[in-house]
């Protein structure tokens, strides 16, 4: 465990943190954009108090919370509630991330090698803390789509790079290819990056199923609206007819007609929608709908990590 390495990669982490929300009004960080996520302030506010809890207190024993009691408690606040909770400004926030990060760098320097402390080891608890802050950088970036006003701008942007030849090559449009089933290792025993919940690697046995080799595109689910497929009740689960009847979907979540066409909203970018990218921003009944339309299915679980780590 290299205690600067571990300070120079923390230091990363919250940079990213702070990218993201430089632009945002305190009240824009303290709004709850959506019922599905928090206010942002909650998220920063979570991200240095789950910090503090592992890195100043558990670190050293004994470990009495997985989650720091009060005001940043998941399980005592769900998402719903999080809204009405009295949370500070973002200056006192900024100042209490400050204290924490303050007194988790003193107490990393001063630790001692693991020394049979399975928090210590190949610095886990570290990359845990990481791990978690980085989880909650895509918990805002989701927010922050959902944001509502004006749409989210950024400091600084990336343009998205232009759509390559396939992954198929010459693998047709829907083309499909056989995973031939067996035993398959799904899962890791990695600590370093992943959660618990993707531990241990274990073997599970699959039987043989077929899989498109590139992800569908907007051009594909284009197909799908101009067939009616929103309208055709066939393609539909009854859940997922009762939802598209009941919400009026027409088109993916940020889609919107535009004279002949279709444009999409990614944050503040609007343009026409590219046939060429992976749709995005469709439910699990939309997806459904539109593998039934295709005459396919979409795969379970273990399916897609068997496909995604296989190389045929």
């Amino acid at each position: 465990m290299d205690p600067q390495h571990i300070a120079e990669r923390l230091l990363e982490a919250r940079a990213r943190t702070l990218l993201l929300v430089a632009p945002l009004t305190d009240n824009e960080l303290r709004t709850q954009h959506d019922s599905l996520m928090s206010p942002i302030l909650w998220d920063l506010g979570h991200i240095a108090h789950f910090e503090e809890l592992w890195l100043t207190r558990n670190v050293v024993g004994p470990v009495e919370f997985v989650e720091m009691p009060g005001l940043y408690n998941p399980f005592e606040n769900p998402r719903s509630s999080r809204g009405a909770l009295p949370l500070p400004g973002i200056e006192g926030l900024r100042a209490a991330m400050d204290d924490i990060r303050g007194r988790v760098t003193e107490r990393l320097g001063s630790l001692q090698p693991a020394g049979g402390n399975p928090l210590l080891e190949g610095g886990f608890v570290y990359n845990m803390v990481l791990q978690h802050e980085y989880q909650h950088n895509e918990t805002i970036l989701q927010t922050l789509q959902l944001k509502q006003g004006l749409p989210y701008a950024p400091v600084r942007r990336f343009d998205v790079p232009e759509p390559t030849e396939q992954l198929g090559g010459s693998v047709p449009p829907g083309g499909m290819v056989r995973f031939p089933g067996g035993q398959v290792e799904i899962g890791t025993d990695d600590r370093s990056a992943a959660y618990d919940n993707e531990r241990p690697r274990h073997a599970v046995d699959v039987a043989p199923f077929w899989i498109d080799v590139n992800p569908v595109t907007n051009g594909d689910f284009l197909e799908f609206i101009a067939r009616q497929g929103y309208q055709t009740r066939e393609w539909w689960s009854e859940a997922g007819w009762t939802w598209v009847s009941q919400s009026g979907e027409r088109a993916p979540k940020y889609w919107s007609r535009q004279g002949e066409g279709w444009w999409t909203r990614t944050m503040d970018r609007e343009g026409p929608v590219d046939p060429r990218q992976p749709v995005c921003h469709v439910s699990w009944y939309e997806a459904e709908a539109y593998a039934r339309f295709a005459g396919k299915r979409l795969p379970t679980e273990i399916e897609w990590e068997a496909a995604a780590s296989w190389d045929p």
